[in-house]
């Protein structure tokens, strides 16, 4: 009977000063601040279509500045050390490792298109060319985004010749661009249509298609879902 009441006192007293909590303290959990921070980060985000849009508009431009920034140096540097032909290889800037990079760090494939190119697979067609004919006949100036489905968002943005590096393969025949070097050009893209330019001339297009949902993994800093081709 002792033992029984003994037990029973210290469980009541053990309960008592659980209950109360008066005098108790939490100690904070190790990191805890980073923890909470961390989770934050990877919490998912309610993105509306127009944030997504946002978002490719502003991801476009950043790839479209930095692969025409390397655009430029590349020319200018390969220019300088063996002219046309040296510069050759190094005008296909949606190749370049940055921005294919950048492309699939935001979900993206970019092309570049033209209604007079010099390679005939950049040649403008369907739902393409009626977005550059926008450009050409002056309808817009200036970047785009639309969404072409649910799956996929288009960013477009026109391409003027603005640096007079580019005049040395794309500038008239005989005047900017000579003869011999018009020659080597032909040699590999003998349905040449991209001379005869002048600065401010509108030469083509940056099309980026952004897959919606690897965009929106990207805004929510999650791993990409889809399996799209690089």
């Amino acid at each position: 009977m002792f033992k029984a009441r003994s037990l029973l006192a210290t469980i009541t007293l053990g309960t008592a000063f659980i209950v109360s909590g008066c005098d108790v303290k939490v100690k904070p959990i190790e990191g805890g601040k980073e923890i909470a921070r961390e989770l934050e980060r990877h919490k998912i985000k309610r993105l509306t279509q127009q944030d997504i849009l946002n978002a490719a508009q502003k991801y476009g431009d950043s790839v479209v500045v930095v692969a025409e920034r390397l655009h430029v140096l590349q020319l200018t540097e390969h220019l300088n050390q063996g002219g046309v032909a040296a510069a050759i290889p190094y005008c296909q800037p949606e190749n370049f490792e940055k921005v294919e990079a950048l492309q699939h760090k935001f979900g993206a494939i970019s092309r570049r298109f033209s209604e007079r190119p010099r390679n005939p697979k950049n040649l403008a067609r369907g739902g393409t060319a009626q977005a550059l004919n926008r450009y050409s006949s002056d309808q817009e100036r200036e970047a785009k985004v639309e969404a072409l489905n649910q799956n996929e968002i288009r960013y477009t943005s026109p391409i003027y010749l603005r640096d007079e590096t580019c005049l040395s393969c794309h500038g008239t025949v005989g005047q900017e661009l000579s003869e011999s070097d018009h020659t080597l050009i032909k040699e590999k893209y003998p349905q040449d249509q991209a001379t005869g330019y002048k600065r401010g001339d509108l030469m083509g297009m940056w099309e980026l298609t952004f897959d919606k949902m690897d965009l929106v993994a990207f805004l929510n800093d999650q791993p990409k879902k889809s399996r799209r081709p690089r």
